[in-house]
């Protein structure tokens, strides 16, 4: 049974095992780590014109930034990422969701995110970024009022391996992107953002998946995040979805489709009725629109399909919403 924190908890005990376990709608979980672990930032940015995928990783001993810039008019889509070997504390990422900033500077790539007390400043400048010339943005994330989803998984057989995850749908964009002749004004009322923020520790490499979408339904803000098993999830899963800033959370999720034929549906149920959701591949010449980053791949597309959690009378339908399905292994 899923357990949801209402205090804040210590992530570790004094024997440095995870104890204190569950999910909250807002940060409530103290990540203070007495040992080596794994860092992931994920910025999702959305606007009627376009969506950008930024993640930067701090994974073992292999640092890597992966961006992926999808046009939704023309079906254009343009990735890369820069992939480093060294040690995890070059680089290392801030464990405050709201506090401390990072930079990083390579021949390609210059890349610098700050924290301030109204949001988030991201700006990037990236030379021969994929198929083009080259990538800057300048965006700004302000921060709304609304609910998270922050979750803390322990690994059963060995409490001293965890998995923790911030899942922030709470931003507001504006700034601009550019990728060769292509150029995005993002307006703080139209394009939105969330930040997936994840700390771990784990035993074993996992083939995980990830289904996303931000968008407008109904005049509502609309964020979903269902996500394929990492640690004991008895006590809380990534599963959920956000209406007009409220969280609503969702147990077990039955996934169906082909990840070698990522070109065809995918489709999600939970419970008898709470869910019943198909994801639909974008395709470009009759291939998925996938952005392929090292161990990650961003596939873009669109949701259809209804929620029966929020009126049971009226259920949420999503029908042509803009969403994205990761899959990474890590």
């Amino acid at each position: 049974m899923q357990k949801e924190i209402t205090e804040r908890r210590a992530v570790f005990e004094a024997d440095g095992r995870v104890m204190n376990a569950g999910w909250a709608r807002k940060q409530v979980f103290d990540f203070e780590p007495t040992s080596r672990h794994s860092q992931r930032d994920c910025y999702f940015i959305s606007s009627a014109e376009c969506c950008m995928y930024l993640s930067v990783e701090n994974l073992g001993s292999a640092f890597a930034v992966k961006i992926a810039l999808a046009d939704l008019k023309s079906g254009g889509l343009v990735s890369d990422c820069v992939i480093k070997k060294h040690k995890i504390t070059k680089n290392p990422l801030p464990n405050n969701a709201d506090s401390g900033d990072f930079e990083y500077e390579d021949k390609r790539l210059r890349l610098r995110i700050e924290n301030t007390s109204e949001g988030k400043s991201l700006k990037c400048e990236f030379e021969h970024f994929g198929s083009v010339s080259r990538l800057s943005f300048n965006i700004f994330l302000i921060k709304n009022n609304s609910d998270i989803l922050d979750q803390l998984a322990p690994f059963e057989r060995n409490r001293k391996y965890y998995y923790l995850k911030r899942f922030m749908p709470c931003y507001s964009a504006q700034g601009f992107i550019a990728a060769g002749n292509m150029r995005y004004e993002l307006r703080a009322d139209s394009a939105r953002a969330y930040f997936d923020q994840t700390r771990f520790r784990k035993p074993r490499l996992h083939n995980y998946q990830r289904l996303g979408s931000e968008c407008v339904i109904g005049g509502k803000r609309f964020s979903l995040c269902l996500a394929s098993r990492v640690g004991d999830n008895r006590y809380g899963s990534e599963n959920c979805f956000f209406i007009d800033g409220k969280l609503e959370k969702l147990s077990q999720i039955t996934v169906k489709g082909t990840p070698n034929r990522i070109d065809r549906p995918f489709f999600f149920k939970g419970g008898v009725t709470a869910l019943d959701i198909s994801f639909k591949p974008f395709t470009v010449q009759g291939k998925a629109m996938c952005a392929d980053m090292g161990s990650t791949s961003v596939v873009f597309g669109r949701l259809y399909g209804t929620i029966n959690r929020v009126d049971y009378d009226k259920p949420l339908v999503v029908d042509n919403a803009v969403a994205h399905l990761i899959f990474s292994e890590f």
